[in-house]
Parts: structure tokens; sequence; C-alpha cells
């Protein structure tokens, strides 16, 4: 069911020295698995030239209006796109949410928006404490059903497919001096 899977985290000072990462709001994809036929194209929008994928991690209060009720805190954006907002419904369990992309035709600058075409797909999201690391599972076309996949993540329905996605991650990009 959940078709691929990444973990992005802030990387250590040195990591991001050695890497010429300036950001503190950088979250930089370390894992991945992707059991989507053809490889899951949803976020070739956030690789840089070097072939790294990150995104930022960026208060929503910055740029979405929306009613106070559906605000969620943050989001994770990159190159102009809002990849998705992470909403947590559940106050028990801050560390799991839910998201999905931008579902419209035309991002604001009247360009057509990358996401548009995955518009359909749902993201569920672990997440530490403080938010440097988030792990991301993408659940193609799974969108009309994130309520009942949130619930699942609650209820541990997905814990046999998260241990074996994380079992059988590797690496998106070669970090150097980043160990795993």
């Amino acid at each position: 069911m959940i078709g691929a899977y990444y973990k992005v985290v802030t990387l250590s000072d040195k990591v991001k020295t050695a890497n010429k990462i300036r950001s503190k709001a950088r979250l930089d994809c370390i894992a991945y698995t992707d059991n989507v036929k053809g490889g899951y194209k949803g976020l070739t929008n956030f690789v840089n030239f070097k072939g790294q994928l990150f995104f930022y991690k960026t208060p929503c209060r910055d740029f979405i209006n929306t009613d106070s009720k559906r605000l969620s805190e943050w989001s994770l954006t990159g190159s102009g796109l809002n990849f998705s907002s992470i909403y947590i419904d559940d106050i028990d369990f801050p560390e799991i949410g839910y998201g999905y992309p931008n579902a419209n035709r035309f991002l604001s600058n009247g360009n057509k928006n990358p996401l548009f075409d995955f518009r359909n797909d749902a993201y569920l999201f672990i997440i530490n404490k403080d938010y440097s690391e988030i792990e991301i599972f993408i659940i193609p076309d799974g969108r009309n059903l994130i309520s009942s996949y949130y619930q699942k993540m609650i209820d541990e329905g997905f814990n046999d497919e998260v241990k074996k996605l994380r079992a059988a991650s590797k690496n998106f990009y070669n970090y150097d001096n980043l160990l795993l």
C-alpha cells in the first residue's frame, strides 16, 4: 500500500559544512525506499543539480492563508513549492501527521504546478519532537482515504510495512562525512 518512503533529517554541522549547506531549516533526505513501478516521480522538483533531495521546514503562517482550524504549524517546502503541510489532528499522537500535495493546477505566478499530477497522493509523517527528523510515507492515489490511513498509522496498522520499508532503505545521496 505504501509506495515510497523517505527519511529527511537536519544534518550535523560537520556534514553541512563539508557539503556547503548553510540553512538551519533544511532537512536532507538520507534514506529512501521506492516500491512504485517506474519510481515515484512526485519529488523530482525537490532534487537539486547535485542530486540532493531536501526540504525546508517552514512555518505555515508565513505563506498559507486558510481557516485557522485547518492550519498546520509546519510545511515542507523547496524550489518555490509547498510539498505539503503537516497536519496533526490527534493531540495524543503529536509524532504522527498527514498531508498531501498542493492540488492547484497553477502556481500563484501563473506557471503550471509540477505537483498537480500527484494531487491524489497521500502522505503520512512520523516526526520527532523538534522536527529534525521526519519520515515520509507516500501512498499513491490515497488522498481520498487519508483520514483512514492516518488512523491506521496511529493504530500501528502499518507497523510491519514500515519496518520493511526502513530495512530496505538505501542512501539517497552520499553526503561526505555522514555516518548513518
